[in-house]
């Protein structure tokens, strides 16, 4: 067995063992911000076009108002606002900074660095981002730092050629101080969060992005001075003006597979899908997965979704700006309409007008659909086919009981009009990707969960995702093997 089946048979939740947690030590927190030491920051504050401005407190310069497209100061600001930014404060004994990206808990484990080869009003070199201070810290100056990050990505010519790269890493103990284990799902969950917002605004600015983890992990970490042992590379975003996509270029290639003979399980994973100096093979797609989806329900009924211009294309700025999770719903019923554009949202489907949404574990994901109350679809468990947007029943109305009952017990999944689920045939997928392809899958999760979240927040209904959930009873629920990986929930609905 792969270490990352024996990873994610080992984090499972279920009724017998969940309260086996020995407890958290509240004082022992780590913090969510890490403290940069470098020269003069580049305060990007002043280009935000709210009203205060949330880092002086005074009214906006007039021209922040102005469009923001392409390659400026004014349009990177708003890009990093909109991945990473803080967007509100919980006063207490221990404050905690809101961001524009949800995190399980409020721990926010990512961080997110800048390599910049050529952007107005920023030297090249390597920056770290300030959250608090909205600003970026030099680290290492020099064109090099990009030379470098070209290299390490195998010689990815859309990375090389940047202007601009975003590199996301993961801080570890952040999220397993809390979450244990199970934490380095919570960590590529959220670090899908942030690359959900930062490609949306990018296509909102007027950019492309390239994403891609094809990259030597120990090139990519050196380059950024990280401890190993407590943080790593997860994703590189590169961004450029539009224009024709250059090749060669990777989104993922596949690792090896390692055995789980060393504790703790979250360190040994994340080693052993470490990709090597040496660029591997590409791996073959899972594209055929839905045909043994098809055999195994025996689908027959269709309900085809009508797709057509998501409200968040208009607002994505401020719709993250203004982003919260929904923490009640009423159950009541939501519009057929509006479920399919949040759906054409999540997907990337051209009639919504948010750009493609990037899938690194292409063809390995798969998306249910538990209807409980959407107006003109009859409740049940429908499978997701992406491409035609329709939805095909799996099986027959369950209770809202037992959507509440697997999310551990939160009114959130017995309330909500509709819940997503996204799953995969996990053996099938390492076979072909290694285990690195389960930090893919979760990267995947999480960007689409982020654009159903604000897709849903745009319309004026709210939305929630869960990481925490009985794995084996959602399977059962939906009616697949208890083999495959349950990755993420998305709640839909009426706000309470």
């Amino acid at each position: 067995m792969s270490l990352a089946l024996t990873y994610h048979e080992a984090t499972k939740y279920a009724p017998e063992t969940i309260g086996g947690h020995p407890g958290i030590d509240w004082e022992a927190q780590p913090s969510a911000f890490k403290e940069y030491e470098g020269g003069s920051a580049i305060d990007l504050s002043r280009f935000l076009p709210f009203d205060p401005n949330p880092f002086t407190g005074e009214p906006a310069e007039a021209d922040a108002h102005l469009p923001a497209k392409g390659r400026s100061l004014a349009a990177l600001a708003r890009l990093i606002y909109a991945a990473y930014g803080v967007t509100g404060l919980l006063r207490g004994s221990r404050p905690t900074f809101l961001r524009s990206a949800p995190s399980a808990g409020g721990l926010y484990p990512a961080e997110l660095y800048l390599v910049v080869r050529d952007w107005p009003g920023v030297p090249p070199g390597l920056y770290g981002y300030h959250p608090r201070l909205h600003a970026l810290i030099p680290l290492w100056e020099g064109v090099e730092v990009a030379d470098h990050l070209g290299t390490a990505c195998y010689g990815d010519a859309e990375v090389a050629a940047a202007p601009l790269a975003l590199v996301i890493t993961g801080v570890f103990e952040r999220s397993r101080w809390r979450y244990r284990e199970r934490a380095y799902r919570r960590i590529c969950l959220d670090t899908g969060h942030l690359l959900g917002n930062a490609l949306l605004a990018a296509h909102d600015l007027g950019l492309r992005a390239h994403l891609t983890t094809a990259f030597h992990d120990d090139a990519v970490d050196a380059l950024l001075r990280l401890d190993q042992d407590q943080e790593g590379a997860l994703a590189v975003v590169a961004l450029d003006l539009p224009g024709e996509a250059r090749r060669p270029r990777w989104m993922t290639l596949p690792s090896g597979t390692g055995s789980a003979d060393a504790a703790p399980l979250l360190d040994t994973l994340h080693a052993a899908s470490r990709l090597p100096a040496q660029r591997p093979r590409p791996a073959p797609h899972g594209d055929g997965q839905e045909a043994d989806l098809h055999l195994r329900h025996g689908w027959s009924a269709a309900v085809a979704l009508q797709p057509g211009p998501t409200p968040l294309a208009e607002e994505v700025l401020h719709t993250i700006a203004g982003r919260r999770s929904t923490r009640a719903f009423v159950p009541d019923a939501i519009t057929a309409e509006a479920l399919g554009r949040i759906l054409a949202a999540g997907v990337g489907h051209p009639a919504a007008g948010l750009g493609p949404a990037p899938a690194l574990a292409s063809g390995y994901l798969r998306t249910f659909v538990v209807i409980h109350s959407v107006m003109g679809i009859e409740p049940g468990v429908y499978y997701l086919a992406p491409h035609g947007l329709e939805l095909r029943r799996v099986r027959a109305e369950v209770p809202r009981e037992a959507t509440q009952e697997l999310c551990l017990g939160q009114e959130l999944g017995g309330a909500a009009a509709a819940v997503v689920v996204h799953t995969a045939d996990l053996e099938a997928a390492v076979r072909h990707g290694g285990d690195r392809i389960y930090r893919l899958l979760h990267l995947d999760a999480g960007l689409i969960g982020e654009r159903l979240d604000l897709s849903a927040l745009a319309e004026g209904l709210g939305a929630s995702g869960i990481g925490g959930f009985y794995d084996d009873r959602t399977t059962d629920l939906i009616g697949i093997p208890r083999s495959h990986a349950v990755l993420y929930l998305t709640t839909i609905g009426v706000p309470g």
